[in-house]
């Protein structure tokens, strides 16, 4: 019989990989370990963000936590439940689906005793021809979903990189890196040259306007 929990579990983390790289999207990529000049700061101060950024051989440089920034934009937390619901939905469908398979052959097997051997064998084909199906259907609608998710994930991505390259148009930053405490390229990142809270901030407003204006 078809297999169905893998279903949900499959699309129910849309985590994006990679991120740190798009963030460097039409500006630079950059995989190597910033050194920045801290002022005297005492421990546990908060450290002021500069719009500045620090600046390597001339060249000025941010950084963005990218692991912040998924947290905090909504159009990930809005795409994510979106596909979790999705994913839940096929579930439930594919489950119906089985258990009507299912009550059909037991409803033939009680019948069995009573039913011909050419009967018998005609019933069995038209099962297997059923499950074919079901088992068809099922890997058509994850396909489909996994194509919506991929065409959702390139849409964050663009968002990401289109307003970085606006945000980018004032400040004129050369390298805008992706940092994530995950690993990565990058080993440490100053605060001082921290633009996340700015970007989430011009993200949310931005994707706001555009939800706003889609239901009007």
């Amino acid at each position: 019989m078809i297999q169905n929990n893998h279903v949900y579990q499959y699309f129910n983390n849309l985590k994006m990989k990679k991120l740190s790289l798009i963030l460097c999207g039409g500006l630079a990529i950059a995989t190597s370990l910033i050194s920045c000049n801290k002022s005297e700061d005492k421990a546990g101060a908060t450290t002021a963000v500069s719009t500045t950024g620090a600046t390597i051989e001339g060249k000025k440089v941010v950084f963005v936590n990218t692991d912040s920034l998924l947290t905090n934009y909504q159009f990930y937390k809005d795409a994510q439940k979106e596909f979790e619901n999705k994913g839940y939905r096929l579930q439930v469908d594919l489950g119906q689906r089985e258990r009507s398979l299912q009550t059909e052959g037991a409803a033939i097997q009680q019948r069995a005793q009573a039913m011909t051997q050419a009967e018998l064998q005609a019933a069995d084909m038209m099962l297997r021809k059923k499950a074919g199906e079901l088992q068809q259907y099922s890997q058509q609608k994850q396909a489909q979903l996994a194509q919506e998710q991929a065409k959702k994930q390139e849409e964050l991505y663009s968002n990401i990189r289109e307003y970085i390259k606006k945000h980018n148009a004032e400040n004129k930053y050369e390298f805008v890196l992706g940092y994530s405490s995950n690993g990565g390229g990058i080993l440490y990142a100053d605060n001082a040259v921290d633009v996340t809270k700015q970007i989430i901030e011009g993200l949310n407003k931005e994707y706001a306007e555009k939800k706003g204006a889609a239901k009007k």
